[in-house]
This record gives structure tokens, sequence and C-alpha cells, in this order.
């Protein structure tokens, strides 16, 4: 009996890596939005902490004006990161729906090959039975000439 071979194996397999590929993409891009929410979450606090050093020490108007601007960089600085983070989120949706559509094709080409070898797998059990079959037939004729 002759193996089962798959047709399209190289093509199953194919699909196999680049969903893995894409799963550590898609981690690491995880991980950069983590790292941006933090920094998010520090700016903020910075924001806060800056703010009630400012309505605790205020002097003169030269150190207001100063720690308005610098509490003004602080927010635009967490503007920029909730932009990066909006951004990198609509990578990673992508990200997520062509993982999903790959994720469907393998799982497609995972059941072609398992219907193909149910089919193989009942070919030649069908051929078994077919010899098991002519060797009672010639054990009859050689029994009962």
């Amino acid at each position: 009996m002759r193996k089962f071979k798959f047709s399209l194996h190289k093509l199953l397999e194919m699909k196999a890596s680049n969903l893995e590929i894409l799963k550590i993409e898609i981690s690491k891009l995880n991980g950069e939005v983590e790292k941006i929410r933090s920094k998010i979450e520090s700016a903020t606090e910075e924001i806060s902490n800056s703010q009630e050093k400012m309505d605790s020490g205020i002097g003169n108007i030269r150190l207001l004006k100063e720690w308005m601007s610098y509490i003004q960089s602080l927010y635009l600085h967490r503007k920029e990161l909730v932009s990066q983070l909006i951004e990198l989120e609509k990578r990673l949706d992508e990200m997520r729906e062509k993982y999903t559509e790959m994720y469907k094709e393998h799982k497609a080409l995972e059941n072609l090959k398992n219907l193909q070898k149910k089919v193989y797998n009942l070919n030649v059990l069908r051929e078994e039975q077919k010899i098991i079959d002519d060797l009672a037939l010639v054990r009859k004729k050689d029994i009962n000439p």
C-alpha cells in the first residue's frame, strides 16, 4: 500500500507558518499597546501631581507660568501617546481580522486534508477487504474443486 499524501501539504504548512508569524506580531503589538497605556497612566499621574504641587507652592507669577508651561507640555505628551495608542489599536484590530481570515483558510485546508485521509483510509479498507474476499474464493475453490 502506498502512503497517504496530501497534495496541498506545502500550502497547509505555509498557512500554519504564516499564522505563527502573525501570532508573534500580534503579541509584540499587544506589548507595545500595554507600554503606551502604562506611559499614558504615568503622564496622567505626573499631571495630577504637578497640578497639586503648583497649587500648593505658588509664590510668584514667574513660577506659575513655568508650572503652567510644564503642565501644558505634559498634556501634549499625553495627547501624543493617546494618538499612538489609537493607531496601534487600529493596527491590532486589522491584524486580528487578518489572523481570523488566515485561520479560517488554514482550518479549511486541515478539514480538506482530514476528509481526503478518511477517503484514502476507506479505499485502503476496501482494497484489503477485496484481497481477503479473493483469498477466500481461492481457498474455497481449492477445497471444493
